[in-house]
């Protein structure tokens, strides 16, 4: 059986050799991708005890930092690409949106740490989407815009909606219709096909996996209804990433779609105080790594943010409101890059849904209160993207929600009463697909992942090689989404 290399990345806090870390913090990834291949290719040395003794065999370090240096590699190979713009690119890219944009202001903005940048080549350069976060989350560079984009000005309405009809009624239903797929790009694969036939074969042996609707409580009646092509392989309803897969060898590029529908259940819930000596149980509360880890600096957040509070949802609360209160919405590279998720969360706060939901979960279980993970995508009437939050069980309540980068939003916003809401409930607008970080495909891919610990559009392998970045097409879209009752 093939190496899973995604694997890899359980081993990734193992750190890095001190010389390959320094070239790695400065950006001069070359060289220290050649020193990893070097250090990886002496699988053992002979050390000579001394004057007529044998040689005896030492491993060059333990197979835990062998593993972090395999997933560094790949990491660093990626960076560039995350960041591809220096300093005069940076504020060229923002002046095509906001025309009187400026160097100083990309500076102000950087000490405020409210733009990403890192080294590559010892030179800085700036996050890709380093632009839309800040048209985005920020409304007046919004308004500078020379064109802006329209506006949904319904969004907040429909919430609004939601929420009093959920406080109402105790739930929402809808019943949501989505078709989504995934594909190699043209270019990518005429690249993979000319090296095929390059070693001799005629075609490409590609791999595909595409996310499903998982059975879960807030999901009901879920009909696989159409296929671009059937499936090679539809996992089990229950796994914690679900996927359909097609595996085949094609000689010219094909691209694999699916039709389904199923109905989304959102329960209201107000988090009561549960009583302070209650036992909770003790499952989803151990560390995962390598990013649900209990790092001094958030073991010492979390133990200030509860100070003298036993209720164990009033820890949660303060978990809840310390981020969508403190956290600022940024745009973040692919998650194949980052290290320590939470900790840096906390530190510069400022993160994406899935960071939040990271953090919030951490922190969580540092407070011995389970918690875990779920994604997928987000949808409604005319819209459909990608989308992360977290689950938490509070005895003898059970499980509820936390959707912390919604909560943010409502921050923004204003709307303290939508703010508390994504504190214990969702809505109906999702398609939970995955229930568990960093979960293994059924079957699993054994090329690195495009993303190695969620999977929101699919993930692609073309003999073997895992795909990512402008090599994958993904599209998704709500067909019909019918509010019930």
């Amino acid at each position: 059986m093939p190496r899973d290399l995604n694997e890899t990345f359980r081993s990734l806090n193992e750190g890095l050799p001190g010389d390959i870390a320094r070239l790695k913090a400065a950006g001069y990834f070359a060289e220290a991708i050649a020193r990893i291949d070097e250090r990886l290719a002496e699988d053992w040395s002979a050390t000579q005890n001394g004057p007529g003794l044998a040689a005896n065999p030492t491993p060059r370090g333990p197979d835990g930092q062998r593993e972090a240096m395999t997933a560094q590699r790949e990491i660093m190979r990626r960076l560039p690409l995350e960041y591809p713009y220096d300093q005069q690119q940076a504020v060229a890219k923002m002046q095509a949106k906001v025309p009187d944009f400026t160097l100083e202001e990309l500076q102000a903005l950087e000490r405020a740490g409210r733009v990403d940048w890192r080294f590559v080549e010892g030179e800085k350069h700036y996050l890709d989407r380093f632009d839309e976060t800040l048209l985005d989350t920020d409304p007046s560079f919004a308004a500078r815009q020379a064109s802006p984009p329209p506006r949904d000005g319904q969004a907040l309405a429909r919430r609004k909606a939601v929420h009093q009809k959920m406080k109402q009624r105790g739930s929402a239903r809808a019943r949501i219709t989505l078709a989504t797929g995934v594909g190699m790009s043209d270019q990518a694969f005429a690249r993979a096909l000319a090296r095929a036939k390059a070693e001799g074969r005629d075609s490409v042996h590609v791999r595909a996996w595409l996310p499903l609707p998982a059975a879960c409580r807030a999901q009901s009646d879920i009909r696989l209804e159409e296929w671009s092509v059937q499936p090679t392989f539809i996992a089990l309803a229950d796994v914690p990433q679900r996927t359909a897969y097609w595996e085949a060898d094609l000689t010219e590029n094909r691209f694999f779609t699916a039709r389904y529908s199923y109905i989304s259940t959102a329960r209201y819930i107000e988090p009561m105080d549960a009583v302070p000596d209650s036992t909770q149980p003790s499952f989803d509360t151990a560390e995962e790594p390598p990013h649900i880890v209990f790092t001094p600096f958030l073991r010492a957040l979390a133990a200030q943010l509860t100070q003298g509070v036993t209720s164990p949802v009033e820890k949660a609360r303060r978990f809840y409101d310390y981020i969508t209160l403190n956290v600022r919405y940024h745009y973040q590279p692919a998650y194949f890059v980052l290290e320590d998720i939470p900790t840096c969360c906390a530190a510069d706060r400022r993160g994406d849904c899935g960071v939040m939901a990271l953090t919030f979960i951490t922190l969580c279980r540092i407070a011995g209160i389970p918690a875990k993970w779920q994604s997928g995508l987000a949808v409604g009437p005319g819209k459909c993207g990608c989308h992360d939050w977290a689950k938490f069980y509070i005895e003898p309540w059970g499980w509820m929600y936390a959707d912390c980068s919604y909560g943010a939003s409502m921050a923004r916003a204003g709307e303290e009463e939508l703010r508390r809401h994504y504190f214990g409930s969702l809505d109906p607008g999702r398609m939970v697909a995955n229930r568990a970080f960093g979960a293994p495909f059924d079957p699993p891919m054994y090329g690195f992942r495009a993303d190695p610990y969620d999977n929101q559009t699919g993930e692609v392998e073309a003999d073997g090689v895992g795909l990512y970045g402008d090599q994958v097409v993904s599209t998704k879209e709500t067909l019909c989404y019918e509010e019930l009752d």
